[in-house]
Parts: C-alpha cells; sequence; structure tokens
C-alpha cells in the first residue's frame, strides 16, 4: 500500500487530488493538510511514502515545508506554476504536476512512487524487464543514460535508467546521492577510511568493491550519517 499525504492550502484542490488518488486502489491517504505546520505534523506523525504538495501556500511554500522534515517521502508537487520546474528536480522531487491533474499523468506518477511502498523496482536491462529488490542495492554509478548497480545481489549490473530519475524512486534515507554520478546505501556501508588529498574510501558490509570519494561527496555522505 502506498502512504500518501495531500498538501494544499486550497480544499477545492485538495478534494480534487483526493478523488484522483482514491481511484488507485492501492494508495492509503493518511491525511490532508493546508499549511506548512499541519503538513509537517502529519509526515511526522505517519511517515507517508510520499506527498503531494503544492508549491505557493499561504503562509510559505512548498519548498520550506521540506526543510528541516525528519522523514524524507517522495515528493510530487502539484502546481499551477510553471517556472519553479528546475529547483524541484534539483531536490529530486518524484515528479512534476501541472494542475489540473489528468487521471493519465497521475498514473504515471504513482508507477514511479511504487518502489518506496513495495520494495521493488521494475527496470529495463539488456536482457528485458526485470524487478530489483530496492533494499539490496548498495551503490549506483551513472553511465550516460544508463547506471551500473553493484551489491551483493546485483553485481555490476547495467540498467536502462538514468541516475536521477532513479534517485526520485529511491528512499532517502537510506539512499544518499553523494555526487551528480554515485548513491550510496548508507545501511550497507562498513567504514570510512580517510586517504590523502582530502578523499575517503568507503567499505561495504558485503564485499562490493570500495568506492573513493572526493572532498565534497564525502561531506555530503558524512552529514547524512550524522
Amino acid at each position: 500500500m502506498l502512504r500518501v499525504v495531500i498538501v494544499d492550502d486550497e480544499a477545492p484542490a485538495r478534494r480534487y487530488m483526493r478523488r484522483l488518488l482514491e481511484a488507485a486502489p492501492d494508495v492509503l491517504i493518511e491525511g490532508e493538510a493546508a499549511t506548512i505546520e499541519q503538513a509537517r505534523e502529519l509526515i511526522h506523525a505517519h511517515q507517508p511514502d510520499a506527498i503531494f504538495l503544492d508549491i505557493v501556500l499561504t503562509q510559505g511554500t512548498g519548498f520550506e515545508l521540506l526543510e528541516g522534515l525528519d522523514h524524507t517521502p517522495g515528493v510530487v508537487f502539484v502546481t499551477a506554476h510553471t517556472d519553479y520546474a528546475a529547483q524541484a528536480f534539483d531536490i529530486n522531487a518524484v515528479d512534476y504536476l501541472l494542475k489540473p491533474v489528468s487521471p493519465d499523468r497521475l498514473a504515471q506518477t504513482l508507477s514511479r512512487l511504487r518502489p518506496r511502498a513495495t520494495g521493488y523496482l521494475a527496470t529495463r536491462t539488456k536482457s528485458g524487464t526485470r524487478l530489483l529488490k530496492v533494499r539490496d542495492l548498495t551503490i549506483i554509478q551513472a553511465e550516460g543514460d544508463y547506471v551500473r548497480l553493484n551489491s551483493a545481489t546485483y553485481a555490476n549490473e547495467l540498467i536502462h535508467i538514468t541516475l536521477k530519475r532513479l534517485a526520485a524512486q529511491l528512499p532517502s534515507p537510506p539512499f544518499c546521492p553523494v555526487s551528480r554520478s554515485i548513491i550510496i546505501n548508507l545501511d550497507h556501508i562498513a567504514h570510512l577510511a580517510h586517504r590523502s588529498g582530502a578523499q575517503t574510501e568507503v567499505s561495504f558490509v558485503n564485499n562490493v568493491m570500495p568506492v573513493v570519494l572526493g572532498r565534497t561527496a564525502t561531506l555530503r555522505l558524512r552529514r547524512a550519517m550524522a
């Protein structure tokens, strides 16, 4: 079951989104919020898989809501404004929906969100489509329009999806984008070792080959682990 929260300061917009979401049999609406404060309380109480979030709210913006959350759900922006799209995808939003949202467009969004609830991700490989168990992934590295997966289960496997799109479908935590080309599963880290030149070697619990990170990626990783 995909558990969601709706955040919009306009009651008609919340009702419309509720009707669309209720048509999906595997979606559970945990609640609605009209303000940032209400939304934070709902997210803290229910730890939803995703939030459907308006950007321009009466007392602030959807971006302000996301700052300081102790739980990071998948974020789907639902807005009448087109000029925030770049900012939305900079924070790895799952999707950016323009009002009024059509049922077909919402169906595409839900297909991206379902891995957060089911624990499995449908991906295209050179041999066809397969289901990957999300929590088994250790390190994901970008290679153009593909990503390379490494874990005890998936050894050096190449799948056809961009890193940015995949990042939006992964729960955070435990998955941490430490750079534009690398995502690491924090739950699989065994040890961090300082190396020369402000580099850090990351070792993993499942004998996956260690990876060496530069200064900026190391800082992002340590912040995520704090």
